[in-house]
């Protein structure tokens, strides 16, 4: 059976360490807050593009893209054609887990008989019918 990187072409492997090196080094030119939530996506044309799970964290790596290109350009002068110019942001929000069902509390049969007996006793009509919707719920446990 062949390995994953006999399978991937070696360019293509290569460019994915260089850019999984340039995302290092990006975070070590971020603040902390916005760091773990940027990586660099690709370059194209002496454009970097860094892709962000957030807009916001997006609007923070636009005011340092001087910053940015800058520390990119002297940590890659070999891996790089031409100096890095430009900078291109993408948002990409990173899928969420689906929610898990939440657990309603059960009501006994006989606790919502009591909560129906209790509500007959009520005059204010607001109270009796939260109490007959509460009595509603009941299940059998």
């Amino acid at each position: 059976m062949r390995t994953l990187n006999r399978l991937i072409a070696p360019e293509l492997l290569r460019q994915a360490r260089v850019f999984e090196s340039m995302t290092g080094q990006l975070r070590t030119c971020l603040k902390a807050e916005c760091a773990m939530h940027c990586w660099v996506g690709g370059i194209r044309d002496q454009t970097l593009v860094v892709v962000t799970d957030h807009a916001g964290h997006a609007t923070r790596v636009h005011y340092q893209q001087g910053e940015i290109l800058k520390c990119i350009n002297k940590g890659f002068r070999a891996e790089l054609p031409a100096p890095l110019t430009r900078l291109k942001l993408k948002v990409r929000p990173m899928p969420q887990a689906p929610v898990k069902d939440i657990r309603r509390p059960s009501l006994s049969l006989d606790n919502a008989r009591r909560l129906r007996s209790t509500a007959d006793g009520i005059a204010d009509a607001g109270v009796k019918a939260a109490l007959k919707r509460l009595a509603g719920r009941g299940t059998e446990s």
